[in-house]
């Protein structure tokens, strides 16, 4: 007699529909995110502040070195501005791909719970670093703006696009440096040497315009810069653009650098899925 009740008691109950994988991979890396967040900062005291701090010192100590110097060379955009628009950029795209090297090691034992990839892992400490590095830029703005420096508004959704451009070009070359990362232990020790020389190479600390015409053509091989420049003609319309800046030269790189690293992250997938 209890057969007929339970029966129609099953029936009551709510049907759990299957998530897809779209949704299962959004709340993977939400929650790697949030982990990645506090993992970073929950050490230290000063916490969040650590991500004004060093652009701070960096932005602060080029003013002191070369401030009156290229002031004189850039007539178009304040020296600070100009750095604040290379110097923050830059430091999230080397960060991005710092850590990706070591991204398969610090989650791999997450990877034994099936929604979560090693992709997923990337993807929420890339997101991580472009929140941490548009919210210290927004804050610079802003300060410079209360001191009283000059920042064009006019091209906002430009600058947000080469903002969106760096973070995509950011991600597809961590997922190079990932499966590498994962391979090669060693090649932490080498990528600390290429980015330093690279900060130097990317018109961080100087315009491009200034260098001659026959190195700026070899100078401008680095895609960095082809998003760097632009950024900064966003917010200061007078600031020229020397001739060979292109928007299809980054987006060549970021198709090539997305295919390799989707080639090398679907050849070595389970590899580094596998606990060690």
């Amino acid at each position: 007699m209890e057969q007929p009740s339970t029966n129609s008691a099953l029936k009551k109950l709510p049907r759990l529909k299957p998530r897809g994988g779209a949704r299962v991979m959004l709340v993977a890396i939400r929650a790697l995110f949030l982990r990645e967040l506090q993992t970073r900062f929950g050490q230290y005291r000063l916490g969040y502040f650590w991500i004004l701090i060093e652009p701070l010192f960096g932005i602060g100590l080029l003013m002191i070195l070369f401030g009156a110097i290229m002031q004189r060379t850039l007539p178009n955009i304040p020296y600070v501005v100009f750095l604040l628009n290379g110097m923050v950029a830059f430091r999230m795209f080397r960060s991005g791909i710092t850590q990706a090297l070591g991204v398969v090691q610090a989650n791999k034992g997450l990877f034994s719970y099936r929604p979560v990839k090693p992709i997923d892992a990337l993807i929420a400490r890339n997101l991580l670093e472009l929140f941490l590095s548009f919210s210290a830029y927004i804050f610079f703005t802003a300060i410079f703006l209360w001191i009283g420096y000059e920042i064009s508004f006019e091209a906002i959704p430009t600058l947000l696009f080469y903002w969106l451009l760096l973070f995509i070009f950011m991600l597809s070359s961590s997922l190079i440096f990932m499966v590498i990362g994962d391979i090669s232990k060693e090649i932490n020790k080498f990528l600390s040497v290429i980015f330093f020389i690279l900060y130097f190479l990317s018109a961080i600390i100087y315009p491009i315009a200034i260098v001659p015409a026959q190195y700026r053509e070899y100078l401008l091989y680095n895609p960095l810069i082809h998003i760097f420049e632009p950024m900064r003609h966003a917010v200061a319309p007078t600031y020229p653009l020397v001739d060979g800046v292109s928007l299809t030269y980054v987006l060549t790189w970021i198709v090539f650098s997305l295919f390799i690293g989707l080639l090398l992250y679907k050849r070595f997938e389970r590899r580094m899925m596998k606990s060690k």
